[in-house]
């Protein structure tokens, strides 16, 4: 498995979606390998998002009471899936975005998603298995229309794998 830490200030990623409005999610033996990965990370599954949020796991929180004072911390032994706001550019001819919005409105589809973070000749893929949600478009008269979703990690469905 890669080691996430290779991805280092200066890269630059990219959002992949599986392609199809019936997608079959990858194994998590096959999310962590360059073979199976790869080939979701191709122009024509490109997601059109403005940035690429924050992704991988996040150290959980956990709040108590010590004697009737409110605590909390960081737990680094345990992680929860972070979920990604996206926000693109509306595009209602864009098939990959069309399949985000067909997939909020069934709200039961798994599907694989890749972020690709380059620097210079090496790739970090970084693929789970999420659900899209809460699909908004933002017309915005006099500026560009906006669409906003939400995609939702399964826990513990996610790889790490590189090209070096």
């Amino acid at each position: 498995m890669a080691l996430p830490n290779k991805v280092l200030p200066g890269f630059s990623a990219s959002l992949y979606c599986q392609p199809t409005a019936t997608p079959t999610p990858l194994t998590v033996a096959q999310l962590s390998l360059v073979a199976s990965v790869a080939p979701i990370a191709v122009s024509g599954n490109l997601l059109p998002v403005e940035a690429i949020p924050a992704f991988g796991q996040d150290d959980a929180v956990a709040n108590f009471s010590v004697a009737g004072a409110r605590q909390s911390d960081k737990i680094p032994v345990q992680s929860a899936p972070t979920s990604l706001s996206i926000t693109a550019a509306w595009n209602p001819a864009d098939t990959n975005l069309l399949l985000m919005r067909s997939d909020s409105e069934s709200g039961v589809i798994d599907r694989t998603f890749v972020i690709a973070a380059v620097d210079g000749s090496n790739i970090v893929y970084y693929a789970f298995n999420g659900r899209v949600s809460q699909f908004n478009i933002d017309p915005a008269p006099g500026a560009e229309a906006k669409c906003m979703f939400t995609i939702h990690p399964r826990g513990g469905q996610y790889g790490w794998s590189n090209n070096v």
